[in-house]
């Protein structure tokens, strides 16, 4: 007998906008229901997964927690995970900024706590090795290095990468240009095999040997360099792998540049929605999407992994929210600015642009009552009422190029309890304000396609039904 669990359904109205243009003041009201807020848990017995490899260069994009992952944590609802997955926004976020001020060493600093790969990113799966072995990893932006499970791992309770099964598998030195690349100090052992350790936020770490074998991509192959992991500790010993879309040498973005012009999309799809799966899109095929609107790329010598964009303005309804000038101003020495982040579930906002953003959204806002304390990481809560309808402001993000985002009411409120009676602002303040960074989460990209063109330094998006 199957048992479908649903939970947190809203019997009210919400009025909601998605716009996406070059300088459109229009704003055009759809309306719904607010019971599509629902965290539904899944029917693994009636679960219709797609392919993993949707096409020659397009693939499969599901959440780590969703119907058709094999790394779905056991006895976990999937408000719980994803309530999880953003608490551990924290301890990425301050990863971030302690990668950004640490000189190289001889160690690669991850961007996630170990069980945050698992719940607060979307994983695809990937063919290493000859014959080929299947793997899936979660991808993330702000990562250059791609990391398996490999034998001889005592710790790993999932399935392993077999070095010896595979006729192409080589070790890297310590002197090689990849271990190089990661800044490494070999300190006379150049002829020893590059070793990386990863530690995680949350005390859980990685050892690995720098790598290379063939990874199957469509029809065709390439030699890749990643990390096999062989030694596991912490919570961590559960998770998928990573593959690091980041900006770096060892990046899967660098490396298949000559595949794919270092350009990759990916659109992923709603919490909301039962499927739970998107798609990654590799190569220039995604610059002609409908729609698409471009701003620009930028690079900061201070974070070069990650993906700066310029964001000029925040609008709230009609109001364009006063923010001091310079709030959102790139410094190459000290990382600040504004990134774009696949691993991040919710959007950070320094406090000189989240606090108006809070003030302006709450006076519109000001028809439903406010509930303090019904969360710890967000400050404007509303209890919904038992029938009517709301009109929500839209929250425009004013790009450079003159790139206008409008989200959608479920890029914008959160219901953060089982009752499904209290509906949050889907933004928050970071963690530890001082570094001056910002940071667009997943939860305000779904249900877009966004391109990232890094040859051509151009960031786009497109509004898309990602619920595939």
């Amino acid at each position: 007998m199957t048992k479908l669990v649903a939970s947190l359904l809203f019997p009210i109205l919400l009025l909601f906008v998605v716009v996406l243009g070059e300088n459109n003041n229009k704003v055009d009201i759809d309306t719904i229901y607010a019971a599509s807020f629902t965290w539904k848990d899944v029917d693994v017995e009636e679960k219709n997964c797609s392919s993993a490899q949707l096409g020659e260069s397009s693939f499969a994009l599901m959440h780590a927690q969703g119907k058709c992952s094999p790394h779905r944590l056991p006895n976990s609802t999937w408000f719980a995970t994803i309530m999880g997955a953003i608490e551990g926004d924290a301890n990425r976020y301050r990863s971030i900024i302690r990668r950004g001020n640490t000189e190289k060493l001889n160690t690669d600093v991850p961007l996630a706590s170990g069980r945050a790969i698992n719940t607060g990113n979307y994983i695809i799966k990937l063919v290493f090795g000859t014959p080929g072995q299947s793997f899936y990893t979660a991808l993330d932006t702000g990562s250059d290095i791609t990391w398996i499970p490999c034998a001889p791992c005592s710790a790993c309770r999932r399935q392993v990468f077999q070095p010896s099964k595979s006729s192409t598998y080589n070790y890297l030195s310590c002197a090689s240009k990849p271990c190089q690349d990661l800044g490494i100090n070999c300190a006379g052992h150049g002829n020893s095999n590059c070793s990386i350790t990863l530690t995680y936020g949350d005390g859980s770490e990685v050892d690995e040997l720098l790598s290379s074998d063939t990874l199957a991509l469509g029809s065709q192959s390439q030699q890749f360099v990643f990390g096999c992991a062989y030694s596991l500790r912490g919570i961590i010993d559960d998770e998928p792998g990573l593959v690091g879309f980041g900006r770096g040498a060892t990046s899967f973005v660098l490396q298949t540049a000559k595949l794919y012009d270092t350009t990759f999309s990916y659109c992923l799809p709603s919490l909301f929605s039962r499927a739970f799966t998107g798609s990654l899109q590799l190569g220039k095929g995604a610059l002609t999407a409908p729609g698409l609107k471009f701003t620009s790329l930028l690079s900061n010598a201070a974070n070069p992994s990650f993906y700066y964009v310029r964001l000029n303005g925040i609008s709230v309804g009609e109001e364009r929210v006063s923010i001091p000038a310079g709030t959102f101003e790139m410094d190459q020495s000290t990382g600040k600015g504004i990134i774009i982040d696949s691993g991040t579930v919710i959007t950070r906002l320094v406090e000189p642009a989240y606090n108006p953003v809070r003030d302006s959204f709450r006076r519109q806002l000001s028809s439903l009552t406010m509930v303090k304390g019904a969360s710890r990481l967000f400050d404007t809560c509303y209890k919904t009422r038992p029938s009517g309808q709301v009109n929500v402001p839209p929250i425009t993000l004013h790009f450079d190029n003159s790139l206008d985002l409008t989200l959608s009411t479920k890029n914008t409120l959160i219901p953060v309890n089982n009752q499904g009676s209290v509906l949050c602002l889907a933004f928050a303040l970071p963690p530890d304000d001082g570094s001056g960074l910002s940071i667009i989460g997943n939860y305000q990209q779904q249900n877009f396609r966004v391109v990232y063109d890094v040859a051509g330094s151009r960031l786009g998006f497109a509004p898309q039904n990602c619920d595939g």
